[in-house]
């Protein structure tokens, strides 16, 4: 919940990156050619203002993709593991929508172990780079025409999950803070703050309204969460509807690669750049397509994280070649029913879709959530049409 809210002028806000960019890594978002994304910068003139959301969302500083978990090497054909490397500097995370921030927040959810009620399972990897991590986020005041996040909970600001939420406002800014860090940073900076005035809590208000009231008039792109969630939750969906998803899937996964909540991930052990070497046994089947046959006696290797995707075949196939999701139809209903299913609501707090809009703006077969959530309300109507 937000603590205290302090207002400051346009030019403290460059005072206090360009403060931030000397003392940490600043990580904000950067326009290069006609897209914007998210990368570390120098100084707060670097920074792109004017921009509705990344095409990546910024989890990738948090999930790593390839990210190496630890490295061994043999020693008399023992593996023995070599020494972490120290820990990186802390990090400002800047610009950063609502959208994100609450998929950032489910995602800490389901890495604490929080999300199964399984503390022990805790991902040591991302809760280290998520607790040195400061996130200042930014209230969305212009929507894409793809975004949803008004029908998702996701926006266009919070009321948690950050340690500064920051409104543009007609003159300056106001700084919302939202956690003890927050609370740290808005003591670090206290010469550049002062306390919000009413006016300014107002005029937040206002146009938070404005962005919400401008979406329902406007927005073709929006998510029928009722009715999807109830369908999918109480599998009143026929198999010929998932099959029809899974012939307009291309299996490409960039859906699950720009969601700002999906988790999912594969491990592999391979040889470190130029030391490990892998000998193949000759006439066995490898485990896992391109792995090794035998266990290797010689070399360095790196266990490494992947992201992966619950949509692939590869994701869902268990030690002995089976594959208990066969069809991509059925690898979709999964998918779907991780993003909407009341189930999951009840296990994770939230919807599993933020309403960033970013599956929809790159599924090739035309099946982001919000067309699949239109096509689900669809099914329900002619459902109670036929029972009349």
């Amino acid at each position: 919940m937000v603590e205290s809210r302090w207002w400051m002028e346009a030019d403290a806000l460059d005072r206090v990156l360009d403060e931030l960019a000397r003392s940490q890594t600043l990580i904000a978002p950067v326009r290069l050619g006609a897209e914007v994304v998210f990368r570390p910068v120098a100084r707060a003139a670097d920074v792109c203002r004017d921009y509705v959301n990344a095409l990546v969302p910024p989890k990738r500083f948090f999930l790593p993709t390839p990210e190496r978990l630890l490295r061994y090497h043999f020693a008399d054909g023992q593996p023995v593991l070599d020494r972490d490397e120290a820990e990186a500097q802390p990090i400002t995370l800047f610009g950063v929508r609502s959208c994100d921030v609450a998929g950032l927040t489910q995602l800490t959810a389901f890495f604490s172990g929080e999300t199964v009620g399984q503390r022990h399972t805790a991902d040591g990897p991302f809760l280290r780079r998520r607790e040195r991590t400061t996130i200042l986020s930014v209230v969305c005041q212009k929507p894409g025409d793809t975004c949803m996040c008004v029908c998702c909970g996701g926006g266009p600001a919070l009321e948690s999950g950050f340690d500064w939420q920051l409104t543009e406002l007609a003159k300056g800014w106001l700084v919302e803070v939202g956690s003890v860090r927050g609370r740290e940073l808005a003591g670090h900076f206290a010469a550049e703050l002062q306390p919000a005035r009413d006016d300014a809590v107002r005029e937040k208000a206002a146009r938070v309204h404005t962005v919400v009231e401008e979406f329902h008039r406007h927005s073709a792109l929006r998510v029928q969460t009722m009715a999807a969630g109830r369908m999918v939750s109480q599998g009143r969906l026929s198999p010929p509807f998932w099959a029809e998803l899974g012939e307009r899937c291309v299996e490409c996964g960039g859906c699950a690669f720009v969601c700002p909540t999906c988790s999912c991930f594969n491990v592999a052990d391979v040889p470190a750049m130029g030391e490990g070497d892998v000998a193949l046994a000759a006439g066995l089947e490898p485990a896992a397509p391109g792995g090794p046959t035998a266990p290797p006696r010689t070399g360095a290797f790196e266990r490494v994280r992947l992201r992966d995707n619950c949509v692939l075949a590869g994701f869902v196939r268990q030690a002995g070649g089976v594959y208990p999701r066969a069809s991509c139809g059925e690898r979709c209903r999964t998918r779907f029913f991780h993003k909407l299913s009341w189930q999951c609501v009840q296990r994770a707090g939230a919807l599993g879709c933020t309403g960033c809009g970013r599956c929809t703006v790159v599924c090739l077969g035309g099946i982001g959530i919000d067309r699949v959530s239109a096509m689900m309300t669809r099914e329900l109507v002619a459902a109670k049409e036929a029972d009349a």
